[in-house]
Parts: structure tokens; sequence; C-alpha cells
């Protein structure tokens, strides 16, 4: 029997297209390889967001064509489309698929069953982004705007949650922009009859509604304490030469009202340190107004170029000294942030799910070390060992 190898670079919802990849070579007759070197096809599911993750991908693409056996190499994904040329001339011998839907099983449904080798689902909901963020290439690989229909989501939900899942992380591109409104649809969801729970990925700041907040105080069980709202920048000026529709003013109020509604709430941001133009008087601006927000931690990225955008083309762009100085800072707030929390949160019991190697994972994003393994949602105690 021929055996595929799907290695996947990137975001949740890569993750989940993975799945659709994998359930296609399943129905065809294919069998998993564990690695690489057992594989007749290898397909790289790739990520661009980043010059690291076009760097990442490259590697492993040189690595990959070194096996002595000589597999299918099948590229796909936002690096495959975003530098297609550049790939087709340095890697001749590697198959470019731009349009990822050719290796799904049902692109018109684009739903699982099932999500390998893990304890939690993700679920793509929704497809695209017309934001067009000053430093984000991301619009320009994946434009288009889609929406899976409601009633596709909740049958899918519904088989996932019957088949052990009892988490559901719904993702998108861009989850806010999703039709009808992230709150319709969540709202529909609790109305299935299974113990299970609910997460969002990651959500922009203008794209809570009141509605939204509303749901979460009242379904404590079914909607995990924890929203993800990228921030990018505390300093104004920075935001708008990032073209981010909101300022730090709008950010802190609106993340006021939701903390005032969910106290216990875990508040997760993310941060671009040496955006081009960015000055050490936007740094401290920026570095003041993490630190005074009630972030329970927060992922740093250093500035990277993306041909195409606009700030490619931005002048005053920051030394790599000057993004290895700032970006150490951010993390020493972000080490403290995350120790504020746990102590916060330390001797609490919480609902959990387990995710496998003697972790759970909280309901508030909290893992938990535990030799528990009860499947389901289970409470447990935060203890020292606990990580965010």
């Amino acid at each position: 029997m021929k055996k595929y190898y799907i290695h996947t670079f990137g975001c949740k919802v890569n993750q989940y297209e993975t799945q659709l990849i994998s359930d296609k070579f399943k129905q065809e007759g294919f069998d998993t390889a564990k690695k690489p070197e057992e594989a007749d096809i290898i397909v790289f599911n790739s990520c661009s967001v980043t010059a690291e993750a076009d760097k990442e991908c490259e590697y492993f693409l040189r690595k990959t064509e070194k096996l002595p056996h000589k597999p299918k190499i099948i590229l796909t994904g936002c690096f495959a489309k975003n530098k297609a040329a550049y790939i087709k001339d340095k890697f001749p011998q590697i198959e470019i698929l731009a349009d990822k839907t050719t290796l799904f099983l049902e692109p018109e449904k684009q739903t699982i069953k099932n999500f390998d080798k893990r304890s939690r689902a993700f679920v793509k909901i929704q497809e695209g982004c017309n934001s067009f963020c000053s430093y984000c290439i991301v619009p320009y690989i994946r434009s288009t705007l889609w929406s899976k229909p409601q009633q596709t989501v909740i049958e899918e939900i519904k088989t996932l949650v019957g088949n052990g899942y009892s988490e559901v992380v719904l993702t998108g591109i861009h989850v806010g922009k999703y039709d009808g409104g992230i709150s319709s649809l969540i709202e529909n969801l609790l109305k299935i009859q299974h113990d299970f729970r609910i997460r969002i990925s990651s959500i922009e700041i203008n794209e809570i509604d009141v509605r939204l907040i509303e749901l979460m105080a009242a379904n404590p069980d079914k909607i995990c304490r924890h929203l993800h709202i990228p921030l990018q920048s505390g300093s104004d000026e920075i935001l708008k030469r990032m073209n981010r529709h909101y300022d730090t003013a709008a950010f802190k109020d609106k993340t006021d009202k939701i903390l005032s509604a969910l106290p216990d709430l875990a508040l997760t941001t993310d941060i671009i340190t040496g955006f081009p133009g960015e000055s050490e008087a936007h740094h401290k601006e920026s570095c003041k107004f993490v630190n005074k927000m009630p972030f329970a931690r927060f992922h740093i990225f250093r500035y990277s170029d993306r041909e195409g955008t606009k700030a490619y083309n931005f002048d005053n762009k920051v030394s790599p000294a000057d993004l290895k100085t700032r970006s150490k800072e951010l993390f020493d707030i972000d080490s403290a942030k995350r120790k504020e929390f746990l102590k916060k949160n330390s001797g609490k019991i919480r609902k959990a799910v387990s995710t496998g190697s003697n972790k759970a994972l909280t309901d508030n994003y909290i893992t938990v070390i535990t030799a528990q393994k009860t499947p389901g949602i289970f409470e447990i105690e935060i203890g020292e060992n606990a990580e965010i």
C-alpha cells in the first residue's frame, strides 16, 4: 500500500486543511507514513506570514529532496501561492499546487469527521481577509471571503463531538468576518445537545459585539473563558501606519468592558516589534501600554518584510540589533504577565480537557500537568506546575 506524509506549517487553518488533505489520501487507498523516509508522496502545507516561515519551508524542501528513495514532493499553501516562480526555479523537481482545494476530498463542503492525533478539534468556519494591514501578505494570498454555512458548521461539530472531541476551536483567516456574525453562529452552536465547549481562535477588537460578551457570560461551561485579540502595537502612531482600525484607547475601553463582564477571562494578544518607522520612543510607548494591560500572555513577532505589502516600501527600517533588543524587552514583560496570571489562578478549580502527554488545558488557557486522562471535560486544580 502506498503511503503519504504531510508536514504542516503555520496557523490553525492550515492544520484543519491538512486534515482535509489527509482524508482524501485515505479515501484513495493510501496509508499514513510515520516519517518522510517511509512515504511515497510528501505534502508540505506551507505558511508565508513571515520571512522566517518561508525559510523554514525551504529548509525542509532541501532536506526532503535529498531522500534516497526519491518520493514525489508536493508543495501547497501560502508559500506556494506567494512565491511559485521562485520555488519552481529553486526546486524544479517539486510539484507546486497553489490551489490547495484540489487536494481536498469535497472542496464545496470542507468538513471533517476526525482531527488526527489531537484531542481538540479545529473547525474552519471562514476563509479570506480584505483588511490589508500594511505589514500583512495574507490578504494578497487569501483574498476571497467565504463563510461555511451555519448548518454545515453545526453538523460538522455534532459529528466531531459525537466522535469524542470535547473542545472545538472555531478558526478562519479572519473569523470576525463570518457571514451573519460570529455571535449568531455561536448562539446556534450552544443548542447542540452534547457535553463540549467552544473556543474562538482569534478575533479582532472591532468585531467583538455586546452579544458575544453576553453569550460568554451566560454560558461559562460552553464557551471558553479565553479571547485572543491581536493588538500589534501599543503606539497609536504605529497602529495608524499599520492600517489597524482602532487606537489604544478604543482597545482598552473594549477590553475593560469584556473583563468587567468576564473577570476570570484569559486575554492574550499579538505584538509586532520593529515595524518600519518605529522609533525607540514608539517602542517604549508600546511597552508601557502592554505593561499596564491585563494580558495573560502575548505572542511577539519581529517585523518581517513581505514583498507586495505597503510596509515593504516604508522608510526607516529598524536594524536587526534593535529588533533583537526590543523583542527581548517585550519577552520580559510577557514573562511577568504569565507569572502574574498564573499566580492569580493558583489553587483554583477550572474545567479542562486532556491534550495528551499528561497535560490538560483549562477553559482559561492554562496548561496543567496531570496524570489524569479522563475523557471529556473535567475539573482540575491549577498548581505550581501550570503554564500559559
